[in-house]
């Protein structure tokens, strides 16, 4: 499976229902193994299990982007994700963060299919 890690700088703004994350609580609450199904660009289709943080970031970037810079070390997680586990999560970077005066700030994308099969509440 292929890694996607595509990292561009557009000059428009980030989907207005990005998640910004300050604490765990503003997350998924799920943490029971779930299992996932990724289709890759190919129609390949692979199965994971994830548990804990691991599937909490991956239930939050299934509802909606994820801003990368949190307290809580979304990146940490997302570079698991990838390496690990083959999930398609993109980044794109924008400028000019009102909310944090950051000059560049970037966003975590699901850049494929991915569903959760089975396991836990949302």
């Amino acid at each position: 499976m292929t890694n996607h890690t595509k990292t561009t700088i557009p000059t428009d703004r980030p989907p207005a229902n990005a998640l910004r994350v300050d604490k765990w609580s503003d997350m998924p609450t799920g943490t029971a193994p779930a299992r996932y199904e990724i289709t890759g660009e190919d129609g390949q289709t692979t199965t994971i299990t994830l548990a804990k943080g691991n599937r909490i970031i991956l239930d939050a970037l299934i509802e909606r982007p994820v801003y990368c810079a949190s307290p809580v070390r979304i990146s940490d997680r997302v570079c698991i994700l990838r390496r690990e586990y083959g999930v398609p999560i993109t980044k794109e970077m924008y400028f000019n963060d009102s909310a944090t005066d950051r000059a560049k700030f970037g966003v975590y994308f699901l850049n494929g299919a991915v569903r959760r099969i089975d396991g836990g509440a949302a």
